[in-house]
Formats: structure tokens, C-alpha cells, sequence
């Protein structure tokens, strides 16, 4: 036991929003303000940060508001919640919104506010209903003029006469008729002024009223629907408000931009909420000034939408397909909440989940409980304020000099907490640590994907190609998909996650993260939010899904959450991608990723400048089958003569396929289909990792190891010399004489004779040569599956066509668009695809 006292901190600790970082929440708030005050981030935007209650969304929010005001943004803040009671609560926003806007935050500012004071007197003035007002006022405005300028005059004259005369009367003999007179006319003179002021004043008022109506200036109307709404008027009202509102941005904020905060929108009931996000979208539509920040609990949010149209939830069908209907009705509840966040999807933009603490953090959130002073604590009220701020005043410089030799009372009691050591390290080292952390957090932007802002690498490109799928290339959710992704690598590369972690001995400690793995779960956590749910229940569902994707065979043998998952084939597909039958590729694995280290705070990682990411490198070592001495008597492997010649190589559609070259090629073979699964089993000595039960479908989800290991099996065997095409002669072979997007011309409606795409695939592949071939007699270049190339895949061309070094892909997929099938599309090895496959080249030499 020990022998000092226990003790305890005599005060309560704040459950008050605070920018004080205490969560570790700064990496985050730099990586998002860098992103939306970033040039190219361009408005209307809505961002929400998510997260339960209690969960530090508000202490977020206010760090965020802080980080954009000291760069030099325009902030405002509204509290939903606080407003619950009225009735219209857009309106109270409306009215908070023109009121902070339009005060000056500082005497700097007053320039700004009254200048779009005038200007948006200005921008309200209607000429063509302003000016019929301004004839009818014009009466008016002469009487109250010459009145101003006439009643002070008379008065001024009139009123030094009466006051003359007034004395003069005392003077004289018949002093009492003569002040009866004078007084008389004085207080007539006195009647006439008032009446004469209230006259201007009624006019000036009047005057007033009628500039008003001129202006056009909705705002006093908005203080009657906050609490008693008409709501006959009220569609008309608020179409004129959004006009005014685009002014009052206009106005006050011009070119620059403005970040709105709305706070405890979930805590607002259910109708209110949903009124208030729809008028955001109204304010946003066509407004490139505003970034709304909107605070929320997703599920909350979501659950009141599916409470507020549950009467048309039961006529919607659903995406899951025929499984057991037990777990159907036990996940009914899913549906509703499903509808929610996809209403939710058309006002957001950018959802940020707010990061969980990890366990040195929320250490460090306790040492900063017991030892800090509350940084929103009131100062005490003296009773005496007018006496004791004098006597403060004199008093001031003995009292800071005496307050250096003070200790306080409760310092005993945590000196335990501030003691170094390992597990508890001290705050002044962890502040040292934290400032040279922030000195370099915008100076450092290792990964080439991050810095580059003016356009997205390849693989960027191709990630999206990959999620498109899932998210039914829906042109909305691609976009949501785009912003999303952008920001959760800025915020990745910020805290360290696309690096390795290894000890002193080099041992990998952690591997890094992939933008393919980053992808899948960014896809998934828009298109199916309700899976981090079960996630948070099992940390391996993502594992479990991704083999129950890869092996369908076993089915029975995973739980029910797991098979309600994998009915959603998109999901399945999702999950599939990239992977082999028996073989996964880390690059695409979900398997291995840490969930944690995406939903939790992670510190920030320093490292130099030039260091490299760290990308796992996979290798697979392949041997030739030594048992296979000679292919079966019906193995037959069609082949088309291609003549030597010259064509123009590339197009102007994609920066990769620029610039338009000429190739000459020598004459060689190349096979009439695609490799099937049936020819890839029997040279191979077993089937593909995605074996059809149709032998005559594509072998598919082969990597490139695989076709070249196939081409020099079947070189050994027949005492050819096979091999993968290049990019030249794939492109040769495709265009088949032909300068036109297709080999067939440039009409996209005529593709589904040729070829098995998204659009009538019904996402999987078919048997080769069931659509018609191109002009020189080969099928399926367009579409069916990916073939592989050996060229090295670069964003523009290698004039030297034929060096190569890497793979690229060519011809487009079952499940690719139409702009992926035409002859010049290139792929490189990450492209996006139901799978990979290839076809032979024979040289004829």
C-alpha cells in the first residue's frame, strides 16, 4: 500500500463544447479547413460532421470555425436545437444568418459591412415595380422636404419675434393684455411647430415605408414565421427569401466564401430537421459564396426520415437478393434506415465521421482533465464592479507579481498525474512534441497523390472505376464518392497511414494503407452506412465477407449477418475485386486493414519530405507445370493472320491516350477469342481461380503472372512462340483498318452487337463469339473482360512502343461503360473490372 494520501480534484469537469484539443483532434481539423479554403474546392458545399452525442462533433465544429478564422474565412454559427421551439426553423436561421453576417466583427471589418449595406440596397431596388412607387412617392417626398426646410426657418424667425415681444410687453403700461397677447401667440406658435414636426415625422416614417416596399426587403417577414407560420403564403415567402438570400451573400460576402456552422441539427424534431436541411439546399443551389457545415448523428437523422415517409418505405423493393426470409424480417428495420441515409445523400456532400480516441489519446484527454482549469469558466462578478475595477487598476502590477510565487490549492492532489513516465508521458513534452508536429503539417505532403491538386493520378482514376459498380454509376454518387474519397486521402496522408510502420529491426509493425483499400471502404460506408454498424460488433465482418465473396461454395458455413451482407451482390462484387479464387491481393484486401486506425484519432506521423509511400509489393512465384507433356487431341486454339502495316495509335479523348502516333507493325497472329476457361485448364493443368461451369466463358481474375506463365506452358508445348500482345498490336488488331472510336464506327447505340458491357451484360461475363467480330474476323475485343498487354503503362505514350516493361489492360469489361470499350481506352494494371483476362499473340518468325 502506499504510504502517500489518496486524494481527489474538488471540482467538476465542463461538459461544454470547447476548441481546446484535448482528443487529438488537430490533424483532422487542418486536413478538412486546407480542403475547403483550398481554391479549387469549389462551393455550394455541404460537409457533416457526424458522430453519437457526446462523441466531440461541437469541440470539432468550434476547432474547425477557429482554424478557418485565422486563415481568414467568414464564419457563422447556429444552434438548431436551440431554436427547436419555433415553429419555422429556417426562418430563426434566416435571421441569425443576416445578423451575423451583417455585423462587424472588429473595426477592420466596418468598411465590408457598410459598403454591402448600400450594395445590397442596391441589389433590391426593382426597377420595374420600384419605379411606379417612386412616381406615387413622389409628393411626399417634396412635402417633407420643403417642410424640413420651411418649419425651422419660420420657427427660428417666428419664435425670436414672439419672445421679443414678450418683453417689450412687460414694459409697457397695459402689461396684462399685452402678455395675454403674447403668450397666446407663442403657444400658438408652439401648437403649429409640433404639429408641423409630427407632420415630417409621419412623413419621414411614411417615406420610409414606401423606400421599404421599393427595396423589396423580405427580413421583417421572417419574424412571423418563426412563430406562427401561414403556410398558405408560405411556399411564395420562401421562394422570395432564397432571391434575398443569394443578395444578402452578395452583398456582404461577394467573391469571397462564407462557413456556415449548424450545430445539433439531430436534436431538432424530426420535421423540423428535414425542413431546415431542405432549405439549406434551396439557399446552396445556385450559390458559389456558401459552405455549410452541418453537425449531426447520422442514424438519428436517418431514423426520424424513415419515421416521416414510412408509408412509402413498403412500396419500395429491395436490393438484396432472395435469401432466407427469417433474416429478411429481422433486418426489416434496415430498410427504413437505408432510405434515411440516402435522403440524407442529397444534401451532403462530404461526410466526416468523427474520429474515436485511441487509448494514448484518451490518456491524454484524462491528464488534461485533471490537471487544466475549464477554458469557458466564467470570471467571478465583483459585487462591487465600479469600485473594484478602479482599485484593480491601481492594484494590478503588485498582484501579477505576487501571483508568480502562488501555488494552488489543488496542486498536491495531481501531482501524481504530471509525473513523467512512460505511460503517462508529461504534458509540457507532449506540447513540445505537438508544436513541432504543427510547425510542419502543411510544409509536409509526401505522397505525390496529395500534392498534386490539378488533376487526379491514374490510380485515383481507376479507384473510381473500381467502386462505380457498387455505386450503380449513379452520376450523384460518384461525385459524393470523388469528394469523399479526395478528403479521407488528404486526412490518410496526414496522420500516417498510407506508411509503413516497422521496429528498430526493420520488422513490419504495420502495413500501409492502399488508395485501392481506402476506396472499398469509402464505397461502402456511403452506399451501405449500416455495415460499420455490424462492423462495430465484429471487427473481422469485412474479413469474413471478403472469403464468403471468393469461395460461394461454403455458404452455410457463415453466420447470418454475413449472408445478409453478401446478398447484396454489388457488395459481393465489391469485395471480390482484385482478387483471385485462392489467391487475395493485399493491395485490394480488406482483410488486412486496420478499421480502427480509419474510424479513431491517429497521430501525426513526421517524416522527410522525399520519403516515398511505402506500397506492399506482391509477388507471386509461378512455375511452369513439369506434368503436362502434351495438350488433349480437342484442345484447339484459333489464331487470325494480322498483315504487317502502319495506323495512327491513340486519340484525343484521354490525356493517356495522347498523342496520336504512327506505329508500323510487323505481321503476326493473335487469337480469335479470348482464352477460355476450358484451353486455360487444360494447358494450365487446373482451372482459373474464377472457373465458370460454362468452360467456353473468358478466363477471368487471372493476374498477369498467370497469362505469361500460360503463354510460355503453351510455347513448351507446342514449339511456338506465344506470348501477350503489346499495346500497339492489341490496338492494331482492334481497329482492324478502321480510325473510329469502335471497330464497328463511332455509334455507341450499335455496341451490344459487338460486345457484353453494362449495358447488357447483366454483369457477368458470356461464352466467347456469340457477338459479331470486327472487320479482320476477331471477337470480343470490345467488352466480355479485360485483356492483358506487356507494355508499360504511362499517362502518355511511349513513342518506342515496343519497350516495355510493365502491364497495362485493354478492350473493357462485362460490367465497364461504353467509353472503356473503344479501341484507344488503356488500362493500367489497377483498372477497374469484373476481372482480368487476356488472349494470345503468336510471332510468326
Amino acid at each position: 500500500m502506499s504510504d502517500s494520501p489518496e486524494s481527489i480534484r474538488n471540482t467538476s469537469v465542463s461538459d461544454q463544447a470547447t476548441n481546446n484539443d484535448a482528443l487529438g483532434f488537430e490533424p483532422y481539423v487542418i486536413a478538412i479547413a486546407e480542403f475547403l479554403l483550398h481554391e479549387q474546392t469549389q462551393p455550394p458545399l455541404t460537409l457533416s460532421v457526424e458522430g453519437e452525442w457526446g462523441s466531440g462533433k461541437s469541440s470539432f465544429m468550434k476547432m474547425l470555425e477557429e482554424y478557418l478564422r485565422k486563415k481568414g474565412g467568414r464564419t457563422v454559427w447556429f444552434n438548431a436545437w436551440r431554436h427547436d421551439k419555433a415553429e419555422s426553423v429556417w426562418a430563426a436561421f434566416a435571421l441569425s444568418f443576416i445578423k451575423q453576417i451583417s455585423t462587424p466583427k472588429n473595426w477592420r471589418d466596418l468598411p465590408r459591412v457598410i459598403l454591402g449595406h448600400f450594395k445590397l440596397q442596391l441589389l433590391r431596388f426593382n426597377l420595374e415595380k420600384g419605379l411606379f412607387e417612386l412616381i406615387k412617392a413622389l409628393p411626399l417626398i417634396i412635402f417633407v422636404i420643403c417642410a424640413s426646410i420651411a418649419i425651422p426657418f419660420i420657427l427660428i424667425v417666428y419664435g425670436v419675434e414672439g419672445i421679443n415681444e414678450l418683453i417689450r410687453a412687460t414694459t409697457s403700461q397695459d402689461i396684462f393684455w399685452s402678455k395675454i397677447n403674447s403668450v397666446f401667440k407663442l403657444l400658438f406658435t408652439a401648437v403649429g411647430v409640433t404639429l408641423s414636426g409630427a407632420g415630417i415625422f409621419a412623413g419621414i416614417k411614411s417615406l420610409l415605408r414606401n423606400f421599404q416596399r421599393l427595396l423589396q426587403n423580405p427580413k421583417n417577414n421572417l419574424i412571423k414565421y418563426i412563430e406562427a407560420p401561414d403556410y398558405k403564403k408560405q411556399s411564395a415567402f420562401v421562394e422570395e427569401f432564397h432571391e434575398d438570400f443569394a443578395k444578402i451573400v452578395d452583398a456582404y460576402v461577394g467573391n469571397d466564401r462564407v462557413y456556415v456552422f449548424i450545430d445539433d441539427l439531430d436534436r431538432c424534431e424530426h420535421p423540423k430537421s428535414a425542413d431546415l436541411m431542405q432549405a439549406i439546399n434551396l439557399m446552396i443551389a445556385d450559390d458559389p459564396s456558401v459552405v455549410f457545415i452541418l453537425g449531426m448523428d447520422r442514424e438519428k437523422v436517418a431514423a426520424s426520415l424513415a419515421v416521416k415517409y414510412e408509408n412509402i418505405l413498403k412500396y419500395l423493393p429491395s436490393e438484396t437478393t432472395e435469401i432466407d426470409p427469417d433474416i429478411l424480417a429481422r433486418r426489416s428495420a434496415n430498410k427504413g434506415l437505408a432510405y434515411g441515409y440516402t435522403f440524407i445523400e442529397k444534401f451532403v456532400q462530404l461526410p466526416f465521421l468523427v474520429p474515436q480516441p485511441s487509448r494514448s489519446d484518451f490518456e491524454r484527454f484524462l491528464i488534461q482533465l485533471a490537471t487544466s482549469t475549464p477554458p469557458n469558466l466564467p470570471p467571478a462578478k465583483p459585487r462591487f464592479p465600479f469600485f473594484q475595477s478602479f482599485w484593480g487598476k491601481l492594484a494590478l502590477p503588485q498582484r501579477n507579481n505576487s501571483q508568480k510565487h502562488l501555488t494552488s490549492p489543488t496542486s498536491n492532489q495531481t501531482s501524481d498525474l504530471n509525473k513523467s513516465s512512460p505511460d503517462n508521458p508529461s504534458i509540457e513534452s507532449e506540447q513540445t512534441e505537438k508544436e513541432k508536429a504543427r510547425a510542419s503539417v502543411i510544409k509536409r505532403l509526401e505522397a505525390i497523390q496529395v500534392n498534386n491538386f490539378d488533376k487526379d493520378s491514374p490510380t485515383v482514376r481507376n479507384v473510381i472505376m473500381m467502386v462505380a459498380p457498387a455505386l450503380d454509376y449513379n452520376p450523384r454518387r460518384i461525385k459524393h464518392f470523388i469528394n469523399v474519397f479526395r478528403l479521407k486521402v488528404y486526412i490518410a496522408n496526414e496522420t500516417g497511414l498510407f506508411f509503413e510502420k516497422r521496429d528498430k529491426d526493420d520488422n513490419l509493425l504495420e502495413p500501409s494503407l492502399t488508395f485501392e483499400q481506402l476506396g472499398k471502404f469509402t464505397a461502402i460506408s456511403l452506399k451501405w452506412p449500416l455495415l460499420l454498424s455490424d462492423l462495430e460488433n465484429d471487427q473481422q465482418i469485412l474479413a469474413k465477407l471478403e472469403k464468403f465473396a471468393l469461395d460461394e461454395e461454403k455458404t452455410q458455413e457463415y453466420e447470418e449477418s454475413i449472408r445478409y451482407w453478401a446478398s447484396h451482390t454489388k457488395l459481393k462484387a465489391l469485395m471480390a475485386y482484385g482478387h483471385t479464387r485462392f489467391v487475395t491481393n493485399s493491395k485490394f484486401s480488406l482483410a488486412e486493414v486496420n478499421v480502427d486506425k480509419l474510424l479513431q484519432v491517429s497521430p501525426k506521423i513526421i517524416r522527410s519530405a522525399n520519403q516515398p509511400i511505402q506500397r506492399k509489393q506482391i509477388s507471386q512465384n509461378i512455375k511452369i507445370s513439369q506434368n503436362i507433356t502434351s495438350l488433349p487431341p480437342d484442345f484447339h486454339l484459333e489464331m487470325v493472320d494480322i498483315p504487317a502495316g502502319k495506323f495512327n495509335m491513340g486519340s484525343n479523348e484521354y490525356e493517356d491516350e495522347k498523342p496520336i502516333h504512327e506505329v508500323i507493325v510487323p505481321a503476326f497472329q493473335i487469337g480469335k477469342y479470348p482464352v477460355t476457361q476450358a484451353q486455360y485448364q487444360a494447358v494450365m493443368e487446373k482451372a482459373s481461380s474464377s472457373f465458370s461451369r460454362n468452360p467456353q466463358k473468358p478466363v477471368k481474375s487471372v493476374s498477369k503472372d498467370d497469362a505469361e506463365v500460360f503463354c510460355k506452358q503453351l510455347s513448351k508445348l507446342t514449339g511456338k512462340n506465344y506470348r501477350l500482345p503489346t499495346e500497339a498490336e492489341w490496338e492494331y488488331a482492334c481497329r482492324a483498318g478502321t480510325e473510329t472510336r469502335f471497330s464497328f464506327g463511332d455509334d455507341e447505340s450499335q455496341l451490344g452487337d459487338y460486345a457484353w458491357f453494362n449495358g447488357n451484360s447483366n454483369g457477368t461475363t458470356h461464352p466467347v463469339g456469340e457477338k459479331r467480330p470486327n472487320p479482320w474476323g476477331i471477337y470480343d475485343m470490345h467488352g466480355n473482360v479485360w485483356e492483358w498487354c506487356v507494355n508499360k503503362w504511362t499517362g502518355h505514350y511511349d513513342i518506342a512502343w515496343n519497350s516495355y516493361k510493365a502491364s497495362s489492360l485493354r478492350g473493357g469489361a462485362c460490367d465497364s461503360y461504353p467509353g472503356l470499350c473503344r479501341s484507344a481506352y488503356r488500362g493500367d494494371m489497377d483498372v477497374l473490372g469484373y476481372g482480368h483476362g487476356f488472349r494470345v499473340v503468336c510471332d510468326l518468325s
